[in-house]
């Protein structure tokens, strides 16, 4: 009987630790998903988006949050960089930096202009100016959100 109990739990516990695995693997896929559900409900209630409104607006928004993900990406890494070999630098080095950085905002800007022009086709002034105040009010609800969350796990000193 005990043999039986003992070859079982050889048998269950690797498929415990897979299962753990693999729902550790979906989990960061679903929240991914259910953030961008949660911003979609956000962003349409807020902009107070009509369905025509939205069909054209997603896909331009989208467009344009990955193109500045991209940049704050980059001008992330080249923080970075400059972080870990501050010590190192030549003073030319640090100059081609500060080059690179200021046309990583210059870009964003450009990026800024060029989208609010494409959501100015389709949406009046007023809401396009909205998209800019949603958008950090968004970040805001986010932040609390995730404060409750880190507050109701963590257990309190």
């Amino acid at each position: 009987m005990i043999r039986t109990l003992h070859i079982a739990w050889i048998l269950v516990i690797p498929l415990l630790v897979r299962g753990s695995e693999l729902s550790a693997q979906v989990r960061p896929a679903e929240r991914q998903e259910s953030l961008q559900q949660q911003k979609v409900a956000f962003f349409t209630e807020n902009l107070q988006l009509t369905p025509a409104e939205s069909t054209r607006f997603w896909p331009v928004y989208n467009d344009y949050q990955n193109r500045r993900d991209k940049i704050t990406r980059d001008r992330n890494n080249l923080l970075k960089y400059f972080e870990s070999n501050k010590n190192n630098l030549h003073e030319s080095e640090a100059t081609e930096l500060i080059g690179k950085y200021l046309a990583f905002q210059k870009e964003e800007t450009q990026l800024l202009e060029t989208y609010t022009q494409k959501f100015r086709e389709f949406l009046p002034a007023s809401k396009v100016m909205r998209i800019y105040i949603v958008e950090l009010d968004f970040k805001k609800w986010l932040l609390e959100n995730l404060r409750q969350n880190k507050a109701q796990i963590e257990p309190r000193k």
